[in-house]
């Protein structure tokens, strides 16, 4: 690993949907990692690219829960709906499959955010309308997690 855990990445859909993954990004992963990805939902308006390890990680953490709850058996069906496995090829570029990128709206620009080892896919304008923030409106945000919340900071969102 490179020591980056995390990345921010805004670039151009190619022709038939290909992305082609940026050379820092792929520096940041094991070796081993760097070719062969599962596509799912991502666990908000986006696409998740998972490594063999992370996606091998979910999948252990789904298969331990009781299937027979239906709310699990639910979101087990929506998150594995449109699961795909894809390799890169020699220019480090895969197909986003369609149904997903029907899904998200992904048409020319994407953003790519690595966060240790999971890749988010945004469509570019929906990524900025949810994340662009003033420096105030960041300053209050940071504020509000570090003093108000200290033990979980998600608690009265």
């Amino acid at each position: 690993m490179s020591g980056f855990d995390y990345g921010f990445w805004e670039i151009a859909i190619e022709k038939y949907g290909r992305l082609k993954l940026p050379a820092l990004l792929l520096k940041s992963l094991p070796e081993t990692e760097r070719q062969r990805f599962w596509v799912t939902h991502g666990f908000g308006p986006h696409i998740m690219l998972w490594t063999e390890t992370a996606y091998r990680t979910q999948m252990e953490f789904l298969n331990s829960l009781d299937r027979n709850i239906i709310e699990i058996k639910k979101f087990r069906n929506a998150f594995l709906r449109n699961t795909t496995f894809v390799e890169c090829d020699v220019q480090d570029r895969f197909v986003i499959p369609k149904p997903l990128m029907e899904h998200y709206k992904i048409e020319k620009e994407v953003v790519l955010l690595l966060d240790n080892g999971k890749i988010e896919i945004w469509n570019a304008p929906e990524y900025h309308a949810q994340f662009d923030m003033s420096p105030e409106e960041l300053n209050l945000l940071n504020e509000k997690i570090h003093t108000t919340h200290q033990h979980n900071p998600f608690e009265n969102f």
